[in-house]
């Protein structure tokens, strides 16, 4: 008449406050990326027509960005950071970057394979956040774990767009996001009034991994760094608690659309 369970207890910290701390060389990065490709190689996936794996991308990376803006608007200090885009970036505002980040999306969207488009017709069993922070690394013990993945209710909901998982890591590795949560990042007004963020990290050799085991994968580093952009946009509502962090994301996205474009 009852119920219960157990757990595994692994004593490793995660990866996002080892690479914070600057305990993460490229030599550990490579056998992490090493044994994450593996991951996303061979989990499972499945087949599906091309318009129903458009639409799920969509959902995930143009649907969710508009929901989260809205949610955005809804806040008091939507109109500042509106106001200080507007003071110290080239954009007219927030929506002008939302719809640079479209405009980036349907020209990838509509490019064909031959020129740099994506194969829409495979679905991925998905982790739903595989970032830094749910990962745990041992390299002694050469022990690789996921923590905290999305739940599903049912087996249809294990399948997600394969690229999603990757924008999650590119968030972390490319994107820094680990930097932004500790407060390790400068945003600095220029002599000519322009905002400049600097992150406390050479993240340089770190995306040259990364990239190299995209391109030995067949995936396309400006894609993956696209859907990061539209990562940091859509979080913005949910980290009001600390607007310079909610600021430095907008300026980050801003950077990553301008290296896409």
């Amino acid at each position: 008449n009852g119920a219960g369970y157990t757990m595994e207890r692994y004593h490793m910290t995660d990866i996002a406050i080892r690479y914070v701390h600057g305990a993460v060389d490229v030599e550990e990065l490579t056998d992490i990326l090493e044994k994450l490709f593996y991951f996303l190689r061979e989990r499972t996936h499945r087949k599906v027509a091309e318009e129903e794996g458009k639409r799920i991308a969509r959902s995930l990376y143009v649907e969710k960005v508009r929901a989260r803006m809205e949610e955005l608007k809804k806040t008091e200090a939507y109109a500042d950071f509106d106001h200080m885009i507007r003071m110290g970036t080239k954009y007219k505002g927030i929506d002008e970057v939302v719809e640079k980040y479209e405009a980036l999306y349907d020209r990838f969207e509509k490019a064909s394979k031959a020129n740099g488009g994506r194969d829409y017709t495979s679905l991925a069993v998905g982790h739903g956040d595989l970032c830094f922070s749910n990962i745990l690394y041992n390299h002694e013990a050469d022990v690789l774990k996921l923590i905290d993945p999305k739940g599903a209710t049912n087996e249809e909901e294990l399948y997600t767009d394969p690229y999603y998982d990757l924008a999650k890591l590119s968030h972390s590795i490319c994107g820094c996001y680990d930097f932004f949560n500790s407060g390790l990042y400068e945003i600095t007004v220029m002599q000519d009034l322009s905002w400049k963020l600097t992150v406390d990290v050479d993240a340089g050799p770190f995306v040259a991994v990364f990239r190299r085991y995209l391109e030995k994968n067949g995936i396309d580093y400006r894609l993956v760094r696209l859907y990061e952009a539209g990562l940091f946009l859509s979080m913005l509502p949910y980290h009001m608690d600390q607007p310079g962090k909610v600021f430095g994301f907008l300026l980050n996205a801003i950077g990553i659309l301008d290296e896409v474009e």
